[in-house]
């Protein structure tokens, strides 16, 4: 019976994340994020389209800590990204916190030992460093949907001209359409 009751969770697990990538396509989509752009512009995007501002900024975070960090406060919101790792883990950092922005997480209270004034923020952060909770797979099935998507576009060359090269152009372009 237990193959049965994994079974079972596989495949709900996999209804929501097909859920869950049906409604960040709706969302990026209502946001104007029609095609690959950097992540600071994602954010730009959807800084206007929920009248609050989320900022990104490049932070030296510990090495032994988080890559990232989503703080919101009470006018805007801020994501913190480690500025000691490569630009392409650092789009993936701020794609993964908005992926706790897009889910509508709930940050941790602010503690004492965080260094941060607890008057300037609504509730805290998120101080996870491993994807074990339903919370940070959901932030990286989203960091990846908008990663991957921008990636297989600038990826993939659509031919022209002779009739072989628009047949392919047709097999392929399925493909290259972004979320």
């Amino acid at each position: 019976m237990l193959s049965g009751e994994n079974t079972h969770r596989r495949w709900a697990q996999r209804r929501r994340e097909r859920r869950l990538r049906r409604d960040l396509r709706a969302t990026l989509r209502a946001a104007g994020i029609d095609h690959p752009m950097d992540m600071t512009e994602v954010c730009h995007r959807l800084s206007r389209r929920r009248s609050r501002p989320i900022h990104a900024t490049e932070y030296p975070l510990a090495a032994n800590g988080p890559f990232g960090l989503w703080i919101p406060g009470r006018k805007s919101e801020w994501i913190l990204f480690q500025s000691q790792t490569t630009p392409l883990h650092q789009q993936h950092i701020i794609a993964h916190e908005l992926g706790h922005i897009l889910c509508g997480h709930r940050p941790d209270p602010i503690l004492p030992g965080d260094g941060v004034d607890p008057t300037s923020f609504d509730w805290g952060t998120l101080r996870r460093t491993a994807y074990d909770t339903d919370q940070e797979h959901e932030a990286e099935i989203t960091a990846t949907l908008l990663l991957e998507t921008a990636r297989t576009w600038t990826e993939i060359s659509l031919p022209t001209g002779s009739a072989r090269a628009r047949r392919a152009q047709r097999t392929l372009s399925h493909q290259a359409r972004w979320l």
